[in-house]
């Protein structure tokens, strides 16, 4: 395969679940971080598995659009605020009301015409190729 046929495949949407060693190393940093940072900051270091893990479901698993990722997070900065305002920052309360969002955004995402994440069809040229 030519240099110019690798550039263009890098432009191409690339359907299915993604995973590299990138995502590997970032999850063990991660997995670390948050295993050294517990005794340091208490509870609040699960910011960081909550985070990568809908991070990692997003744009690997189920390939969601960029809007909805900011509007995930936006929501979930929401959540840890008004959690934090009523003096009960209880992560699996806020987990419980993050789900709705992340389960609703996953569901939105596999009924568009253009969902191309885990389980999507393959493209009608890939099929007739094969």
């Amino acid at each position: 395969m030519s240099v110019l046929s690798k550039l263009s495949e890098l432009g191409k949407r690339r359907r299915g679940f993604r995973f590299s060693a990138v995502d590997l190393l970032a999850i063990l940093i991660f997995a670390v971080a948050t295993w050294l940072l517990h005794p340091v900051i208490g509870t609040t270091v699960w910011l960081l598995p909550i985070t990568l893990g809908h991070f990692f479901l997003f744009c690997n698993v189920f390939r969601i659009h960029r809007n909805a990722e900011l509007f995930w997070a936006a929501t979930f900065i929401v959540n840890v605020a008004a959690w934090s305002l009523l003096s009960d920052i209880d992560w699996l309360k806020i987990l419980a009301v993050q789900s709705f969002v992340t389960v609703t955004l996953i569901i939105k995402a596999l009924l568009s015409q253009d969902y191309h994440g885990i389980f999507c069809s393959p493209l009608p040229h890939a099929q007739e190729s094969t």
